[in-house]
């Protein structure tokens, strides 16, 4: 039951996104300081921004740790090559839909690995993706219903 409602509340959040104002790109523009990682960043979809930056927002309540703040950024970033729609995305996450296209989408953050390692962003990055998203969905992101 409480999965359903975090999905029902984040389905309502999709639905009033925004795009970001100026001192919201001033803020992330300090934390991204990559040209690479800024483009892939803006390259996402408008709700997937909004939803990074709200990410970004909460974990930095809890951490100055620029790493988890980059992690929080980007932890949709593999949902960038899916382009679905709010209906798709949530018939995904319930089961109802079970295409090809909703297993990636479902898989987004190793599709998000694969554009991290394809543009060549350091190793180090790419390392903390792998280790604190991939590998353990990372405590502090947990805490921010990413």
């Amino acid at each position: 039951m409480k999965e359903l409602i975090l999905k029902v509340n984040r389905t309502i959040r999709y639905l009033f996104y925004r795009q970001l104002n100026i001192n919201e790109q001033n803020e992330i523009s300090k934390i991204i300081d990559n040209n690479d990682l800024l483009s892939l960043y803006w390259n996402m979809s408008k709700a997937d921004r909004q939803h990074s930056y709200e990410v970004f927002k909460r974990t930095n309540k809890n951490t100055s740790d620029k790493d988890l703040l980059l992690l929080a950024l980007f932890h949709d970033i593999g949902k960038s090559k899916i382009h679905a729609g709010l209906l798709f995305r949530v018939l995904s996450d319930l089961g109802v839909i079970k295409t090809k296209k909703s297993q990636i989408y479902l898989n987004h953050e190793i599709i998000g690995l694969k554009i991290l390692e394809e543009k060549n962003i350091n190793d180090e990055i790419i390392n903390f993706y792998k280790n604190n998203l991939l590998k353990q969905k990372n405590i502090i992101l947990d805490k921010t219903d990413y």
